[in-house]
């Protein structure tokens, strides 16, 4: 082995090891939710997201200060977990992490809408 080659640790070799069938589909643990003006609800949200449960928002109820205070606030979280966030519509998002992404479950289900 050479100074600089590549080791196999322990979530790589996990992450070959997938398989659907011992985990649930992304779009199977999806969250949909109309949002409200309720930091401490965010934040619970967005543990939800850490856990590996996709995030489906809806902004619509929300005055344009408070939505946008929100969506920066998932946005950034999601790029903190190395996520992604998807535009479903002008006042939707989806946003997961990477991981959630993987089985294409959730492209799956953006396409369908």
């Amino acid at each position: 082995m050479g100074l600089f080659s590549k080791r196999n640790n322990e979530y790589d070799e996990a992450s070959m090891n997938l398989n659907n069938t011992q985990q649930s589909l992304a779009a199977e643990r999806l969250i949909m939710e109309q949002l409200v003006d309720d930091d401490e609800h965010a934040l619970e949200l967005v543990h939800k997201l850490r856990d590996g449960y996709p995030l489906v928002l809806n902004f619509e109820k929300l005055n344009r200060q408070a939505a946008n205070k929100l969506l920066g606030f998932f946005t950034g979280a999601c790029c903190a977990l190395d996520g992604n966030s998807v535009f479903i519509n002008d006042f939707t998002y989806l946003f997961a992490r990477k991981e959630e992404f993987m089985d294409g479950s959730l492209s799956e289900f953006i396409s369908q809408l």
